[in-house]
């Protein structure tokens, strides 16, 4: 009469090749393992808390990539308000101090404005240039890297 199976327990028939069936022998004797049942517990045991480590390693770096999206959306933000607080306040002061040009000279005062106009963009491009090659809108000069968590590319 066969013995009756322990509950809870499930029995595995597996084939190795030579070279495995080493490695097992080899992992049993670091273990001091008692049996092969044990090894290849414990290589279960292993595989699924480093795959477990792995799911959270993961879950950790896009965390850190959303905080430091949502970070630099903050800043993105930041920077857009004051554009637009800057030009309400120069369009207030346009319309309220600048006196009203006489019709005469309305003609000449629009090519004159025009040339002025073209004037400031391209000093303004020329600025932006000079100081995108000074590097001075890296992320350290514009205080982001302080604040931000360390990209796991610079660890």
């Amino acid at each position: 009469m066969p013995r009756p199976k322990p509950s809870g327990i499930v029995r595995y028939t597996i084939r190795l090749k030579q070279g495995q069936a080493e490695r097992v022998a080899a992992i049993k004797a670091q273990l001091h393992a008692k049996s092969d049942n044990e090894v290849f517990e414990y290589l279960v045991n292993v595989a699924t808390n480093q795959r477990d480590d792995l799911i959270q390693l993961v879950y950790s770096l896009f965390g850190n990539l959303a905080d430091s999206m949502a970070h630099r959306f903050q800043s993105l933000e930041t920077v857009s308000q004051l554009h637009l607080a800057l030009t309400d306040s120069y369009i207030k002061y346009a319309l309220t101090a600048l006196p009203e040009v006489p019709q005469t000279l309305l003609a000449s005062a629009r090519a004159r404005a025009a040339l002025i106009y073209e004037q400031v963009n391209l000093t303004a491009a020329r600025e932006f240039q000079r100081r995108r090659d000074s590097g001075a809108y890296t992320s350290s000069e514009l205080g982001l890297e302080s604040t931000l968590p360390e990209s796991p590319s610079k660890r």
